[in-house]
């Protein structure tokens, strides 16, 4: 996986309060940022929106009461009969983010439905942004399982501080795709963007996301997840991936009667 630019330039710094991506603050698809579509990933190779895929995006979050609510997906919807998030201890900030002042943690879960059930492997992505306190990256599960990718992220800072100016980058589930500082209306602001891929052997009927912030203070802006089935090789990379498995036999084989002569 990438590892964009970790320093936002100074015309990209916003001058205002944290607001939702879309409508007030930086584009996370925007170039030197963390988001990518399913086009252009080294995860992907499908389009939003062709048959078969799946496609849910959240940039602004109403709904519920304070502590408590879900938002259907607000920016994208294709190929889902439900995709819905769910946050506790939590509240909709002016922003258009979810924050929380006081308590543990913030929680989410988002419940994602396809149109049309899959069959046989499938590829799961999912990209979320947050401001200020990170997620707890080893909580991001989908059905209970842990990313299949494995990256690197800046070392959470003890609960109530900020990241220091050099943190420590330290092997994660997932990727942190960009890392860099922005302002906000509490003032000067980590931003992350993260990304976790799945690739499953066997769709099940229904994805289930679950993940927790470190601790409160955290501004989340920005969710979307992509599902499609996994490609399946054309009949010459069969040929191609067959062929490399009998030269790698024909080496050993030499190999093993080198050694015995």
């Amino acid at each position: 996986m990438k590892l964009k630019a970790i320093a936002v330039a100074a015309g990209l710094v916003l001058a205002g309060p944290a607001l939702a991506d879309y409508g007030n603050g930086p584009d996370p698809y925007a170039p030197g940022y963390g988001f990518d579509t399913p086009t252009e990933a080294s995860w992907g190779g499908w389009t939003r929106g062709d048959a078969g895929t799946v496609y849910a995006e959240w940039d602004s979050f109403t709904g519920g009461s304070a502590g408590t609510g879900s938002r259907e997906a607000d920016y994208g919807f294709l190929g889902a009969n439900t995709a819905t998030l769910s946050w506790n201890n939590a509240f909709v900030a002016g922003s258009g983010n979810l924050y929380a002042f006081s308590g543990t943690v913030q929680s989410y879960t988002i419940n994602v439905t396809p149109t049309t059930a899959f069959s046989g492997p499938v590829t799961v992505a999912l990209q979320f942004e947050t401001w200020g306190t990170p997620i707890d990256y080893n909580s991001v599960k989908l059905n209970g399982l842990a990313p299949s990718n494995v990256g690197t992220g800046p070392t959470p800072p003890p609960p109530g501080e900020g990241f220091p100016s050099n943190p420590v980058w330290i092997d994660i589930p997932g990727d942190v795709t960009y890392f860099g500082p922005t302002s906000s209306s509490i003032g000067a602001v980590d931003l992350s963007q993260y990304l976790a891929v799945w690739t499953l052997d066997s769709a099940p009927a229904s994805f289930d996301f679950a993940f927790n912030s470190t601790y409160v203070h955290q501004s989340f802006a920005q969710v979307a997840v992509d599902i499609a089935a996994a490609p399946i090789p054309e009949p010459g990379e069969w040929a191609m991936l067959l062929a490399g498995l009998g030269l790698m036999g024909a080496i050993v084989r030499r190999r093993n009667t080198g050694g015995k002569a």
